[in-house]
């Protein structure tokens, strides 16, 4: 990791619990903190509620919710940074909990492809691997993406602690970074190759020649739709992703850290705007589980027999 130095405030009689430096780099904004608490807490009101209704996509609004609320807890760390800048258990969890939660709607993510395929029937040809490959592959990863980036961010909260008090610590905060570094490294390779994934069936779904089982168009414009969501929401947490591997590579204070108008525009703005477009473009409201396709088809193919009954009904009576 390169070298970096610190440039930000000093306080000269660290109180209990705080550093002679600010670790974020700078005061955090306030304004920045409050929308952040507004924003997800709208997001949390609308996830909550899908949580609930939603049966069929339970799972998948309890990671963006779950996610959502360590999001809400992180700006509130960060508001109560911004009165007390040096106090070093609102850096540790603020950071812990942002860095931590996007992981979380990188499966939601992974599970939204899986409702594509069970919505659409003969949308699984769009796959270059299976959708259990997708799933079981993607979500193992992230899954050790996880363990390693909430090792590294508790490793990184203890370490700094530790070296802004004057002790020493079982791992350096240099050490410590690496570690998240590696997660995020393999978060984002996996990320990309989901991606790949992502994109050729996007392609595929836009080829003339593709056809879904019923035949039906505003069925497959309908699939078209959910795929381009997916590639959107994807793109942006990639966005994000990529903007902390870099943060995190550069150092705690190397230019991406101690810029809070990056931090804003790549770190906040992508998270929030992803899941802005799932609260507002649920899964449910893009596919019908086949359950209820089913039986739209077995009541129309009902309706068809009664007028089929009532039709013989007339040409007996009129013999």
């Amino acid at each position: 990791m390169p070298a970096t130095t610190y440039h930000g405030p000093i306080n000269p009689h660290p109180g209990n619990g705080e550093a002679s430096i600010i670790i974020f780099g700078y005061v955090p904004s306030l304004g920045l903190a409050i929308a952040g608490i507004v924003l997800w807490a709208l997001v949390i009101a609308a996830q909550t509620w899908f949580t609930i209704v939603q049966k069929g996509y339970r799972t998948f609004h309890l990671l963006l919710l779950i996610g959502s609320l360590m999001e809400l807890g992180g700006y509130a760390s960060r508001a109560y940074a911004h009165f007390h800048p040096f106090l070093i258990s609102t850096f540790i969890s603020q950071y812990f909990l942002i860095v931590v939660a996007p992981v979380l709607f990188s499966a939601a993510t992974y599970l939204s492809l899986t409702y594509v395929i069970n919505a659409f029937p003969g949308s699984d040809s769009l796959l270059v691997v299976s959708r259990k490959v997708v799933l079981g592959f993607f979500v193992t990863v992230d899954v050790v993406c996880t363990v390693i980036q909430v090792l590294g961010s508790a490793l990184i909260g203890t370490s700094e602690s530790a070296a802004a008090q004057g002790n020493s610590s079982a791992v350096t905060p240099t050490q410590a970074n690496d570690i998240l570094l590696a997660g995020l490294a393999v978060q984002t390779f996996s990320f990309l190759c989901f991606l790949t994934v992502l994109s050729v069936a996007s392609y595929r779904a836009n080829n003339s020649k593709f056809t879904l089982t019923s035949g039906s168009l505003a069925e497959r414009k309908r699939l078209r739709l959910f795929l381009w969501v997916i590639v959107f929401a994807a793109d942006l947490i990639l966005l994000r992703t990529t903007y902390r591997l870099a943060e995190t590579a550069q150092g705690f204070f190397g230019t991406a850290a101690t810029s809070e108008v990056l931090y804003g525009c790549l770190e906040s703005l992508p998270i929030i705007l992803a899941l802005m477009t799932w609260s507002f473009l649920p899964p449910s409201k893009l596919a019908k589980p086949r359950r209820e396709e089913k039986q739209e088809v077995q009541t129309g193919s009902t309706e068809e027999k009664k007028r089929g009954g009532r039709f013989e009904r007339g040409e007996s009576s009129a013999v």
